[in-house]
């Protein structure tokens, strides 16, 4: 279908760089990364900064990756969020079977917009230590938040209530340590422990595949 990536794709974010964010699972969870290395033409290294792990490119949505797997989602022209099932430097195709072009703009009805490693950077990271089955689920933090409502923020690291992991969350304070995220955790996993907070930088694409 055409050439690997070019390497400048890959690597840690940088503020006005166009390094692809993935979804990876790290040997724990399922969490936001990007590439270090095109191992194959569906294998990829990559990272959340800290663990490296060689996965397979699946379309498998981010709460369900396993070990060895990882995922990239985009944007489409109707603003439809689609799993990529391939990529090259030049073409992608997603999992409704079309085969499009790919960028870092804004979608048109040939080429999709790829979400950058560097889009959802962090403001602030928090340290969790309680996490709630309730409706909606409630996030402890280990000190201050300092989060109003309406922030959004991604978790990764929870040990338990691994459903959390890799997603983004828009926050209700509820006090100067807590709050809420607005989803039914209910039928969720018991929290064990661990878990990071990161806010999402106001205005950043976000792009979460179901």
């Amino acid at each position: 279908m055409g050439r690997p990536l070019n390497k400048r794709f890959f690597g840690a974010p940088t503020a006005a760089g166009n390094e692809i964010k993935v979804q990876f699972h790290n040997g724990t969870a399922s969490v936001n990364g990007y590439i270090v290395k095109q191992l194959g033409s569906k294998k990829f290294r990559c990272t959340d900064g800290v663990i490296e792990k060689d996965c397979f490119l699946t379309d498998v949505g981010a709460t369900d990756l396993t070990a060895g797997q990882m995922s990239i989602v985009i944007k489409d022209d109707g603003n439809t969020i689609r799993q990529v099932t391939k990529i090259t430097g030049r073409q992608l195709v997603t999992d409704s079977g079309s085969k499009l072009g790919w960028g870092f703009g804004a979608a048109t009805a040939t080429v999709v917009e790829m979400e950058e490693a560097g889009d959802a950077s962090e403001v602030a990271a928090l340290t969790m230590n309680a996490a709630t089955k309730a409706n909606p689920g409630a996030i402890t933090c280990t000190a201050n938040h300092l989060l109003v409502n309406g922030d959004r923020v991604r978790i990764t690291g929870v040990v338990g209530m691994t459903e959390l992991n890799g997603n983004v969350y828009t926050i209700t304070k509820t006090s100067a340590t807590a709050f809420t995220i607005g989803v039914n955790t209910g039928a969720f996993t018991t929290y064990g422990s661990a878990g990071t907070v990161t806010q999402v930088e106001a205005g950043a694409d976000v792009f979460e595949a179901n």
